[in-house]
């Protein structure tokens, strides 16, 4: 009889994991699917953002070595919601409050890391740095997308 429990306790953890991870991966998806429409100038007319130029970083699963759950869903959670507000702020022509919520998310993401996470620290770092080199809000903005996309890229790629 104890078995039991035990075994249906561990089937509900399973199941309460696996549904944590599959909204996780959902709200990924939309974040990253979230279009850059053109920015509104007035009622009735559209203006073109500035072209982009990308530059997603494409990790090995190994920057996530050291890493726990929680640090990866602090990752996916912290991106999550940063894109959620900062995509549209830079649809509607605030590049520079986009890249800021971004700038201050990847910060923020760093320090709630544990010690042992170190590679995606690393990769916020650089994309912060890249960020701060550029002069233009959108470029700076795009620079952060990039180093969020290249997290959530290797997130998405490592066993669960």
């Amino acid at each position: 009889m104890i078995l039991l429990f035990v075994f249906v306790g561990i089937g509900a953890v399973v199941l309460v994991l696996g549904v944590a991870g599959f909204a996780a991966f959902r709200m990924s998806q939309r974040a990253r699917s979230t279009a850059v429409a053109p920015v509104s100038a007035s009622p009735g007319r559209a203006t073109a953002l500035p072209p982009v130029s990308r530059h997603v970083p494409h990790h090995p699963r190994s920057i996530l070595d050291g890493c726990s759950d929680d640090d990866v869903s602090a990752i996916a959670e912290g991106i999550d919601g940063a894109i959620s507000v900062g995509a549209p702020l830079y649809n509607s022509g605030n590049f520079a409050g986009c890249y800021h919520l971004y700038e201050g998310t990847a910060a923020d993401v760093e320090r709630k890391l544990s010690a042992s996470c170190v590679g995606p620290g690393r990769a916020l770092e650089a994309g912060r740095t890249r960020a701060a080199s550029l002069g233009d809000p959108s470029a700076q903005a795009w620079a952060m997308r990039d180093a969020f996309d290249g997290l959530v890229e290797v997130i998405e790629r490592a066993p669960r």
